[in-house]
């Protein structure tokens, strides 16, 4: 049994981890809502005076970012989407088939993420190019989905691998289908890993720059982390107002895991419960 000396021990590193994660954000929030004289002065104030100008600058101004927003997201969520189908077929195929090179396969999966998008991007360009897809939202979509798609099925594979075939064995003898088999024991079991696979996707796609700069070029595509950029110049950055759309940005991926924590939960709960 634990000591309760244990206890409070993990409780006060959980504590100690809590507030090294919510720092940063409170700093986000509190510079986003301060005007630039509030942010320069000494010593720091922490929310006072506060107001909205900076947000209402960044939405309906002349830098608005509501396109960028909406362009990120018709990026983000199609890379989502597509790397979650891939992964699950993918791991599926190398945790329940036996072929020649499965294990080839997985070694390559992991190693392409060695290769970073830096590296990649002349490629790239040169291929969107020949295709005549640059400047659309199709080659980042293209793009993104191959930078994510590697860790999205390996995190879909950890878990697949994890769940013994026996489960689905019985479902054969009881008469179901492979599809049925997989579709009522493997996906809800591994429910989970399907989240934090979709999660990792859709950040991936949501936080490229590196893409986006090199593929797009029209104002009227460009996505939020190019729009941020926008609030800086030669000379000055204008942090209140750059911090505003930066809060902007986190939004997305936290509304997403907040309608799937529920899921979540579940899904560990009910893994839990089977293993």
């Amino acid at each position: 049994m634990p000591t309760k000396h244990g206890k409070g021990l993990r409780t006060g590193l959980l504590l100690i981890f809590i507030c090294l994660s919510l720092f940063p954000v409170l700093v986000l929030l509190n510079t986003s809502l301060q005007t630039y004289q509030q942010i320069i002065s000494w010593p720091p104030q922490w929310f006072q005076k506060l107001q909205l100008g900076n947000y209402r600058q960044v939405i309906f101004g002349s830098k608005s970012i509501v396109r960028p927003f909406l362009n990120s997201l018709a990026v983000a969520l199609p890379t989502m989407v597509i790397c979650v189908i891939v992964g699950i077929l993918a791991a599926y195929a190398v945790t329940r088939f036996k072929f020649i090179g499965r294990k080839l396969f997985l070694v390559l999966v992991i190693c392409t993420q060695m290769f970073s998008s830096v590296i990649l991007i002349n490629a790239m360009y040169l291929i969107f190019k020949q295709s005549q897809l640059l400047d659309t939202r199709l080659a980042l979509i293209i793009a993104n989905t191959a930078s994510a798609l590697p860790m999205t099925v390996w995190l879909l594979y950890s878990y697949f691998s994890q769940i013994p075939v026996i489960y689905e064995e019985a479902a054969w003898i009881d008469g179901c289908s492979r599809w049925q088999a997989t579709r009522h024991i493997l996906l809800p079991l591994s429910l989970p890993g399907i989240i934090t696979a979709g999660l990792f996707a859709f950040i991936t796609a949501w936080g490229d720059i590196v893409y986006a700069n090199a593929l797009i070029t029209s104002p009227a595509l460009r996505t939020l982390p190019q729009a941020l950029t926008d609030f800086r110049d030669l000379y000055k950055t204008t942090w209140e107002t750059q911090m505003a759309a930066s809060m902007i940005t986190i939004i997305p991926p936290l509304l997403i895991f907040i309608a799937i924590q529920k899921h979540l939960i579940r899904g560990l709960n009910r893994q839990a419960g089977q293993m």
